[in-house]
């Protein structure tokens, strides 16, 4: 079979290898600190795996050796079923009534998140589940005391699901102060302790509160297992700072679409804001921000702070030269010249000898990169599996006659 990539005009491409060494980083990190016995290691694919497509990602991570897998939604957790993963999947969001036939039928692992989701799992004994507990993050939870003393009666029915898990989630694992992050420790251990004092051995029920930055820096958060993403992908800066070697697994590439030389004082792309100073080479690069180039995702509320902050970085960057946005090709930075647009950019190439059809590496948001982009995988450097969508003859080999 040939190479797919010769076939695209740009691509993401996922190094599963990578992936699986992300995640026996983490495990081997979890082993040594509990020589005794390490944590289990749930492995998040939710949101397509961060971008990097779930059912690839997921059946790397179950073969290196991740003990269950995490979703977000059913949707999400049947893709996986129906691609043939077996893995025990744990779905976030609580269940709806109409959905509890698909969670039986797919062996999937349900969120009890109030006393309303407890209720209305009674009478679903053939169903497993796990307890989310609200320990101060306020968006999901039981809460400890008497609601979790009358959700663990209804989990105690002969008719209740099986009780085989418990989780929460730190809301500041990844700030520098830390008193939230041990106060919701605390909480969590003290939930567990309530568990166990109904009658809930500590055996029969998986606790996992750390996520990928609370596996990191708080060894009290392990319990009997970890909760990671982010780490996964290569995407935590905080692994570098505590000495966690960690692959980057995602890389944007394009080919170079076109090549065109311009004359002092022509206009380049929308709006013509660059004007040339000098005669130029410039490549149009077939990403844009409808691709999810240069998009940046914002999740708070903008403040006057953050504002005057981020003006303050760009003209920094603009006096000292250093706002400059573009591709690189083999390490060096081309520019952009004007205007992203929707599909498509155009880059200053000086004199460098690039012909149409050479490969440029775009840095791109992986979460932002749009779905409809293609996701090459590879194992050892190759190419081994395609994702594209609505476009099944790019996966298949037809030889086309030059004179067709």
């Amino acid at each position: 079979m040939s190479d797919i990539r010769e076939r695209l005009q740009h691509w993401l491409e996922i190094d599963l290898d990578k992936l699986a060494a992300n995640l026996q980083a983490v495990s081997s990190r979890l082993r040594e600190q509990h020589p005794e016995g390490a944590p289990g290691l749930i492995a998040v694919v939710k949101n397509d795996a961060y971008g990097f497509g779930a059912v690839p990602c997921a059946r790397a991570f179950a073969e290196a050796g991740a003990d269950m897998l995490a979703v977000t939604s059913l949707e999400e957790a049947l893709e996986l079923r129906e691609a043939g993963l077996s893995a025990p999947v744990l779905v976030f969001l609580p269940p709806q009534a109409a959905e509890l036939p698909l969670f039986a039928q797919h062996r999937l692992t349900a969120t009890v998140d109030s006393l309303h989701t407890a209720e209305l799992l009674q009478g679903w004994p053939q169903l497993t589940c796990h307890l989310k507990i609200n320990t101060g993050m306020n968006r999901f939870g039981v809460e400890p005391g008497e609601e979790l003393a009358a959700v663990l009666r209804l989990l105690q029915q002969p008719d209740a699901p099986k009780f085989c898990g418990a989780y929460s989630h730190l809301a500041t694992a990844l700030e520098t102060e830390e008193r939230f992050a041990r106060l919701q420790i605390e909480r969590f251990g003290q939930a567990k302790a309530q568990a166990e004092a109904a009658g809930f051995a500590e055996a029969a029920i998986c606790w996992h509160l750390a996520n990928s930055a609370g596996c990191l820096r708080y060894p009290a958060a392990h319990f009997s297992a970890v909760r990671v993403g982010s780490v996964l992908y290569g995407q935590l800066g905080l692994a570098k700072k505590l000495g966690l070697p960690l692959a980057e697994p995602f890389a944007a590439k394009a080919r170079i679409a076109a090549i065109r030389e311009i004359a002092k004082g022509a206009g380049v792309g929308y709006s013509q804001e660059f004007v040339a100073k000098k005669p130029t080479r410039l490549a149009v690069i077939p990403y844009g921000y409808g691709d999810g180039f240069g998009v940046t995702a914002s999740a708070r509320e903008l403040t006057i702070k953050d504002s005057v902050q981020e003006m303050s970085r760009n003209v920094g960057k603009r006096v000292l030269g250093r706002y400059q946005r573009g591709v690189f090709w083999q390490g060096q930075l081309l520019p952009i010249l004007g205007r992203v647009a929707m599909q498509s950019m155009m880059v200053d190439i000086g004199d460098l000898p690039l012909q149409v059809g050479d490969v440029v590496e775009a840095p791109m948001r992986r979460t932002a990169a749009s779905c409809r982009l293609p996701r090459v995988y590879l194992r050892q450097g190759q190419a081994v599996e395609a994702r594209v969508l609505l476009a099944k003859s790019l996966l298949e080999d037809r030889p086309v006659p030059k004179n067709a």
